[in-house]
This record gives C-alpha cells, structure tokens and sequence, in this order.
C-alpha cells in the first residue's frame, strides 16, 4: 500500500512539473505572439538602451551646467569690471583732469610739442541742439594734444593727419614743451 502511494505522490509531483513548464511555455511563447503582433519586439532592449541613455543624458546635463555656471561666473565678473570702468571714466570726466592725447612715439632727443585741438562742428549753433553723430561733444572746447616731433610744421603735419581739417579739427594754439617734458626718472 505505500509503494501505491509513493507511485501517486511522483506521479501527482511529475504531472504538477510538467504542467508547471507547459504553463511557462504557454507564458514565453504569448508574450513573443504579443509582440509579435504588437510591433513591440526587443522591448526590453530598448529599455536597456534607453537606460544608458538617460544616464549618459544626466551626466551630459551635469557638466552643462557646471559650463554654464561657469560661463555665468565670467559674464558677472565682466559686468562688473564694465561697471567699474565706466565708473571710473565717470569720475575721470567730472574730476578737474584733462585728458592729454599723444600723437607719434616719445624718443629721447625729439622736441615734444602742445597742441590745443578744436573742432568747428561741435558747439556752433546748428548742432547745439542735438549731439555730432560722429564727433564727441567734449571736442567743442580745446584737447590738449602733445605731439613728438623733429619740427614744429611735422608736428602741426601729424596732428593734421591723426585730426584732419576737413572733419572740422582746428589747432587753435601750438607751443614747443619738449624740454619741460623730459623723462624724470621713476622710482621703484
């Protein structure tokens, strides 16, 4: 009577394993039919590579940001330098300091000459109103202008070619301070 029973215990467990794979053959089997049918094959290594996507994707996002961060780091250290310089140009138009040009290169034995510089356009009547499109309205008074040169007409001839007439640039006067503008010795 056991050996009967043993016999139905492995038959029952043999039939409970086979239908237990038929089952898993029936699930593999639908769910290629599945996508098969719904254009859905390779799904999961479309997931798989989608997933290394998104990490790449996330790491790609990190360092823009890092980049932009930096980038927004620079604008903000321009911007303040911007603010600074024309603050200090600011103070430079409204402090009693005039603006000195130089025209030609400061050589040791070359007379250095003073030119006071105007222009005819800026202040007449007809542009009082409105600024010169072109010409700085600060050019309505006398520049001063220090020009090296061998000889005062080369010196005037310079001045003539960096400010030409024809724009409205007039020297109004010219003196020779080539001794007084010596080289001084700096210290440190």
């Amino acid at each position: 009577m056991w050996h009967d029973y043993t016999n139905a215990l492995i038959t029952a467990f043999g039939l409970a394993g086979l239908g237990f794979g038929i089952g898993q053959l029936v699930i593999v089997c639908g769910e290629r039919m599945i996508e098969k049918r719904h254009g859905t094959s390779g799904v999961r290594d479309v997931i798989a590579r989608r997933a290394k996507m998104e990490t790449l994707f996330e790491a790609r996002r990190a360092d823009r940001v890092g980049e932009l961060r930096e980038a927004d780091g620079a604008v903000q250290e321009l911007l303040g330098r911007r603010a600074s310089l024309e603050r200090r140009i600011k103070e430079s138009q409204q402090s009693g300091e005039r603006l000195v040009r130089l025209v030609g290169e400061e050589v040791v034995g070359t007379p250095c000459y003073l030119a006071m510089v105007a222009n005819k356009y800026v202040g007449t009547s007809t542009f009082q109103q409105k600024e010169h499109a072109l010409i700085d309205s600060s050019w309505a008074q006398p520049q001063s202008i220090e020009v090296w040169a061998k000889s005062m007409a080369e010196a005037r001839a310079e001045i003539e070619r960096r400010y030409p007439p024809a724009f409205g640039y007039v020297v109004t006067r010219m003196q020779d301070i080539g001794a007084a503008a010596a080289p001084v010795a700096k210290a440190g």
